[in-house]
């Protein structure tokens, strides 16, 4: 087998590990801060949305950080780092009692989180050309599908081994990342650090870039479809629970059902990725990106009238078949417009942005529900895809060379 095919399934198993450990809390973190002592819903909401966003800010800073040693001291020695780093901050979870240690230690977490965008860089770098699109989206549905399939889990244990011990078991999945890049990821002869090769600092990264508006759209693409995918997180449990009872159905597995339709959007991702990544190589990244990002759009006006966690979770299930086509297809087109030894630092922006848009997703849907209630956070979320759609349009007639169509 090839080694870029072999790197695909190791990081692809490291990318969901990661993933799967980190959001596994998602359904209960609300829960868990009741626990806690806070028993007002606002409240709970609000610092719930907090203590997802904690982790974020830490992480957008970060990430460019992370990129820039992966450039300079190799993509699988960060991706050993930062795994081991979240396995040690997670181990803490189980032993806090107080809200502002949970968010100090959520800090932590979001300062060792550079794992994917290490993964990503270094499958762009040993990818062959015409198999980035399949590669990327392929990849794709280990992160994606961890962060969306680990609700599920989390939900599950939540009703099985309680809250605090299954912190444990997030703390084991996320060593599980460490040792698979430290054991199976195998970087390339060509594939040398750059302070290796050039013993020298790098430029500026933007003047490397072939495109700098193309650049910067798929850079807020990539904030605003993660702001659409983690609005409703830190408030779905109270939401579905708000379901749960108009439909007169109780409220006993309400962590459950709401990992589920957290998790619906990665069912549709791990279904339809890899399908997209090669339709995109065949047809054109920007004709796939603009019709994923179109969709992503219209799906979210039904999700406001919604009257069963059942509608709720079918909708969620086709906005990830769109958003399938949207954040590798942003992989794609980055890769392609970037030369090799600046792909941690891109990759690692990339990741930045994405880590902004997960800061900024939970925080308006929070502040949303609590002031005008769930409905509107759909309503919010849609408009805000339809003008990242017109973005996009935008900037595709001011193409680069390298995506040029050939004559």
């Amino acid at each position: 087998m090839e080694l870029w095919r072999k790197n695909l399934i190791v990081c692809w198993l490291g990318e969901f590990t990661t993933s799967c450990g980190i959001n596994i809390v998602v359904p209960f973190m609300p829960f868990y801060i009741e626990q806690m002592g806070v028993k007002d819903p606002g409240t709970v909401a609000l610092l719930s949305g907090a203590a997802f966003s904690a982790t974020f800010v830490a992480a957008a800073l970060m990430a460019p950080v992370w990129g820039l040693l992966a450039d300079l001291h190799g993509r699988k020695t960060v991706m050993m780092c930062t795994g081991l780093g979240l396995s040690v901050a997670n181990f803490f979870y189980p032993f806090l009692h107080s809200v502002w240690l949970l968010l100090l230690v959520r800090l932590l977490q979001g300062l060792v989180s550079g794992y994917n965008p290490s993964a990503n860089a270094l499958m762009a770098r040993v990818t062959p050309e015409k198999k980035t699109g399949w590669a990327l989206a392929t990849l794709s549905t280990g992160m994606m599908g961890g962060t969306l399939l680990g609700p599920v889990i989390g939900g599950y244990l939540d009703t099985t081994i309680h809250i605090r011990n299954t912190f444990f078991v997030t703390t084991a999945s996320l060593f599980l990342s460490f040792l698979i890049a430290a054991l199976f990821v195998k970087e390339g002869p060509d594939d040398r650090p750059l302070a290796v090769v050039t013993h020298a600092k790098p430029g500026p990264l933007l003047a490397a870039i072939d495109g700098r508006f193309l650049f910067i759209a798929l850079m807020t693409t990539t904030c605003l479809i993660n702001v659409a995918n983690q609005s409703i997180e830190p408030i779905v449990s109270l939401f579905v629970r708000q379901l749960f009872l108009r439909s007169h159905t109780g409220t006993g597995q309400i962590s459950l059902f709401s990992g589920i339709v957290i998790s619906a959007t990665g069912v549709g991702i791990l279904l339809s990725a890899s399908l997209i990544g090669r339709l995109a190589d065949r047809t054109g990244c920007m004709r796939v990106l603009l019709l994923s990002l179109l969709c992503s759009g219209i799906l979210f006006v039904p999700m406001a009238f919604v009257q069963n966690a059942w509608q709720l979770m079918a909708l969620r299930f086709l906005f990830g078949i769109s958003q399938a086509g949207i954040m590798p297809v942003v992989s794609t087109l980055l890769k392609k417009t970037s030369p090799a030894d600046v792909f941690g630092r891109v990759f690692g922006y990339n990741q930045a942005m994405t880590y902004l848009g997960m800061v900024l997703g939970p925080l308006l849907g929070s502040l949303i529900s609590a002031r005008l209630g769930f409905a509107h956070i759909f309503w919010i979320t849609a408009g805000i895809l339809l003008c990242n759609f017109a973005f996009i349009a935008a900037a595709k007639r001011k193409l680069p060379a390298a995506l040029q169509p050939r004559p």
